[in-house]
């Protein structure tokens, strides 16, 4: 019976502190309902996940989504005591700026994202694949956790 009291109140607790789970937006959260994108590398990734948010994309709108820099890196995470390589760490930072007719929304966007991937020489085939895919999904969490950010800008 403690029990069930217990997780009634933390969730209780949690709901009025106001966390909720990450995923989609709840529709008309973001400031702009028509957006075009300028990302590069991430421009497609950009464009489906403002399109999950109920955004639309039009070449002529008033807000835009620049992507200013992406960072790619991948470093050692993990050696056995064999000094072997054991895991690699990927870390992907990007920096984005939110602009309305022109000029710049709200503060610049810093999004990190990372990953690790385990690693052994005998496993060598298909981990080509595996980082590409990696990469893959790291740059559409980037974008999503863009989108989201968007939300807090500046309503006019």
């Amino acid at each position: 019976m403690n029990a069930k009291i217990t997780a009634v109140i933390l969730a209780a607790a949690l709901g009025g502190c106001g966390f909720h789970l990450k995923g989609n937006l709840p529709q008309d959260t973001l400031p702009a309902t028509q957006w075009r994108v300028s990302g590069a590398q991430l421009d497609a990734d950009l464009q489906t996940a403002l399109l999950r948010a109920k955004g639309s994309l039009h070449r002529d709108a008033d807000a835009e989504i620049r992507v200013l820099d992406v960072a790619e890196k991948r470093d050692i995470y993990t050696i056995t005591r064999g000094a072997k390589l054991n895991e690699y760490l990927y870390s992907l930072r990007v920096s984005a700026q939110a602009y309305r007719r022109g000029k710049a929304w709200g503060a610049p966007i810093q999004v990190d994202v990372r990953r690790s991937m385990s690693y052994r020489d005998e496993t060598i085939l298909g981990k080509e694949h595996e980082e590409a895919l990696l990469w893959q999904e790291m740059r559409q969490d980037a974008a999503a956790q863009i989108v989201r950010r968007l939300a807090f800008l500046p309503k006019e």
